[in-house]
């Protein structure tokens, strides 16, 4: 199977799904993402990773909005995108953002957490490091 036929199906069905999810969830869920959309080689199944920015709760009406969707959702694409075998879509719920929110967190208080050291012992600090270095040479 073409790469780039999967790239253009994967596109149009990420278009499909964003038009979608903007004309059925309004501002009651928070705020939606669809982080990424990956296909299978044979172009019948799709995975749609998706992000939520808001409470626990607007996760978990989310969550349950787009399983309710899915089959409405297959069916649009099915009567819309004219290949033979329309890729059936499932969502799974992308944690990367907060990941990476938790590692700046992380990254930000040990930024806090780090004592500022004089210049003095910081120069003494590397001349030892060097002297070390030569010594095992």
């Amino acid at each position: 199977m073409s790469d780039l036929r999967a790239i253009r199906v994967s596109k149009i069905l990420k278009e499909r799904i964003s038009k979608f999810l903007i004309k059925e969830t309004g501002e009651w869920h928070g705020f939606v993402t669809i982080t990424d959309l990956t296909v299978t080689a044979d172009l019948r199944n799709a995975t749609v990773y998706y992000s939520v920015l808001g409470s626990d709760e607007d996760k978990r009406l989310v969550k349950k909005f787009l399983a309710e969707s899915t089959g409405c959702i297959n069916s649009d694409i099915g009567r819309n995108m004219h290949i033979k075998f329309p890729p059936k879509v499932k969502f799974e719920y992308d944690v990367t953002p907060e990941r990476a929110t938790r590692v700046y967190e992380l990254l930000d208080q040990i930024k806090e957490e780090t004592v500022d050291y004089p210049e003095e012992i910081s120069k003494d600090a590397c001349q030892d490091r060097k002297d070390n270095k030569k010594s095992e040479e």
